[in-house]
């Protein structure tokens, strides 16, 4: 009975008595060691801090530099393409025998062909030129004579280029106004003009033309025949070959028809129905008849281009946008303005369009190389050899030194019509065979965490408002164009652009 008592008897837990020694064993972190863990994890987490902090500044450089060298590419890019355009009309004679029926020869035995469109209108209108339109040249443009009355005037390549230098707060020369397309004044506040940064035009033809080779125009003359002899252009039929634009003639457009290297400029007007179109001219200058074209020798090439709409002004500036961000600063942009001329229908021309280009191009400069006379000498009674040498040469020069002794033998189209030793306004302007841009370019947004290495640039073009060549002021300094310097980087670019239409 006992031995079932105890069998059945109710388990019971033991007592276990730990010493000491073992219940220290299994006990937590000392203060020590928990102080020790916690500067050590504090440590860890410090570097960590450092690399990603520094990590972010260098991506933020590193993001900052790649906005500023793809905008200041593209800034140049865009510039580079107007640029080479510059006096583009297909009127160029490199390499052309002129069997023209005006041509000369000169005392060397050269052909010295028309190197000019001949204008039968009386004035033309360009966008940014004098409110009453360019017109044959007189006395009140620097000539000695007026040119004779019941002649077409030459459209001199002159007109196809013109800079302004501003690096002291005002244009030499000065800018255009009163005009539909006067640029903004210069100042220290949004839409303002930045008043230390060059201004330059240029004009170029930008169409294809229609051809006479692809049989897109037909001609009829005051005469009988097709010999074109003593004869003037009646009519011209324009009939668009396959792939061909339409025409965009209106009545009282400017028409400029290029065969070889003659070129005349005339106002038309228009019947027929698109895409095809007759074109009369009308509105010559009085006493004057248009010459028509020969396709004699064989190959001559006719091309008619809308010169009203097809011939293009291009004016390159800086203006100044508010940031969105904050209403008390100011960015700098690169502004492209695209102007056409106005048809003779038109009183004035239309305001051009701009088109911001690029934030950040806080400074623009511009030299010329110009092809001067270097042995200059009072015109003789008979032209002699001259020779010639590139400078290169800032806006205000190229106007202040065009002279007879400075600027290449004048065209024939001119000494024809004029007194001899004198030469065409700022006929500096023609000689001009290449350009050196510089532009400044910043980050355009401020970043507070650059070093001053970071900032550091040069800009030895025209920074303090001259031109020679020297080294900036720290980036702390206020710019010469009175903007705030901020915390930004800044790089120069410099592009040089050959004129492959040059034709003096």
């Amino acid at each position: 009975m006992s031995q079932s008592l105890l069998t059945t008897a109710p388990n019971r837990t033991a007592l276990t008595i730990k010493s000491p020694r073992q219940a220290s064993a299994v006990a937590g972190f000392t203060l020590i060691e928990l102080m020790i863990a916690i500067t050590l994890g504090l440590l860890l987490l410090l570097g960590l801090i450092t690399l990603f902090g520094a990590t972010s500044k260098t991506n933020r450089v590193q993001d900052g530099m790649a906005q500023l060298q793809e905008n200041g590419r593209y800034a140049m890019s865009r510039m580079n393409a107007d640029l080479r355009m510059v006096g583009h009309q297909t009127l160029n004679i490199s390499g052309f025998v002129s069997t023209n029926f005006d041509s000369t020869v000169t005392p060397n035995g050269v052909v010295n062909p028309t190197i000019a469109a001949d204008v039968y209108v009386a004035t033309i209108k360009f966008p940014d030129f004098d409110k009453n339109g360019l017109s044959a040249p007189s006395t009140a443009t620097g000539w000695s004579a007026n040119w004779p009355a019941s002649t077409a005037w030459p459209l001199s390549q002159r007109y196809f280029l013109q800079g302004y230098e501003c690096s002291v707060g005002t244009c030499t020369p000065a800018l255009p106004t009163g005009t539909t397309n006067d640029l903004p004044t210069a100042g220290l506040a949004a839409t303002k003009r930045i008043k230390t940064a060059d201004v330059l035009t240029l004009r170029y033809i930008n169409a294809p033309g229609w051809s006479l080779i692809q049989n897109e125009l037909t001609e009829t003359t005051s005469g009988a025949g097709n010999s074109c002899a003593g004869d003037s252009l009646a009519t011209l039929t324009l009939t668009p070959a396959t792939g061909s634009p339409a025409s965009n003639f209106v009545t009282g457009d400017l028409a400029m028809l290029v065969v070889g290297s003659r070129a005349e400029i005339f106002q038309v007007n228009v019947s027929g129905t698109a895409p095809s179109a007759t074109l009369t001219p009308s509105g010559l200058i009085a006493g004057t008849s248009l010459p028509c074209f020969t396709t004699s020798p064989a190959g001559t090439d006719a091309v008619l281009y809308n010169f009203s709409r097809d011939f293009l002004t291009v004016t390159y500036s800086l203006k100044l946008d508010t940031d969105p961000n904050d209403s008390t600063r100011l960015i700098p942009a690169l502004v492209r303005r695209q102007s056409t001329i106005a048809s003779a229908a038109s009183a004035t021309p239309a305001a051009g369009t701009d088109q911001e280009l690029v934030q950040g191009v806080e400074q623009m400069d511009f030299l010329y190389g110009v092809e001067r006379m270097v042995n200059p000498a009072t015109p003789p009674a008979t032209p002699q050899p001259r020779d010639s040498a590139v400078s290169y040469m800032t806006g205000d020069l190229i106007s202040g030194q065009s002279s007879y002794n400075n600027c290449p033998p004048e065209p024939h189209q001119y000494t024809d019509q004029m007194p001899a030793g004198t030469a065409e306004p700022e006929c500096l302007w023609r000689a001009t065979r290449s350009i050196e841009a510089h532009i400044l370019v910043d980050s355009v947004n401020n970043m507070y965490d650059l070093s001053p290495a970071d900032m550091a640039y040069q800009y030895p073009y025209g920074y303090s408002g001259t031109d020679q060549r020297q080294t900036p002021a720290p980036p702390t300094a206020a710019p010469a164009s009175g903007l705030a310097p901020g915390n930004m980087m800044r790089r120069e670019f410099v592009s040089m652009i050959s004129i492959r239409n040059y034709n003096p």
